[in-house]
């Protein structure tokens, strides 16, 4: 009995001509991904940010004390730690007498690759659920643009609005 291989030959000019159509397609694709990749670790950051003041607002009401958002390092690289005031009294936002809530009690924020850049060095968070009204903004430049997140403190409610800044029309978009 005659069997007949029933798989096609494939030659080597096919295969050949398979590698280089594809590797023309990763030349297309390669760069889109690294802008998308740095796209995404800036919102990662804004997000961490926004998740740091909203964990502080609520320590606040819970706590029934101050919290301070005190910024040491703007720019690249920044850092914000947490602080807490005495219980059951509202305190000035600035001064000593605060206790680090860092490390183990709060996790402190540190942006990863982004700039940080802010309308105020410390924000407080009162128990009444009132803050002080200041702004925080992230920016990294992805593909030679600048990408810019912001989150604006409203002093009277403590509530927080989370900005995007929409470069086609030259404006901050509520996300």
């Amino acid at each position: 009995m005659l069997t007949r291989n029933l798989i096609p030959a494939i030659t080597l000019i096919e295969i050949l001509v398979v590698i280089a159509v594809l590797g023309i397609l990763a030349a297309f694709v390669a760069p889109n991904i690294g802008g998308w990749n740095c796209k995404q670790e800036t919102k990662n950051d804004f997000n961490k940010l926004n998740g740091f003041m909203q964990t502080l607002r609520l320590e606040a009401i819970s706590r029934n004390s101050t919290m301070l958002a005190r910024v040491y390092r703007g720019g690249n690289n920044a850092i914000i730690m947490a602080y807490q005031g005495p219980q059951g009294k509202k305190k000035a936002c600035s001064g000593g007498g605060w206790n680090y809530r860092g490390r183990n009690d709060l996790m402190d924020y540190r942006s990863e690759k982004s700039r940080l850049s802010y309308t105020k060095r410390d924000v407080c968070f009162e128990a009444d659920g009132t803050a002080t009204a200041s702004s925080y903004t992230i920016t990294r430049q992805c593909d030679g643009k600048n990408h810019q997140y912001k989150n604006q403190i409203f002093g009277a409610t403590g509530f927080i609005e989370k900005l995007k800044y929409n470069l086609k029309a030259n404006q901050w978009d509520e996300l």
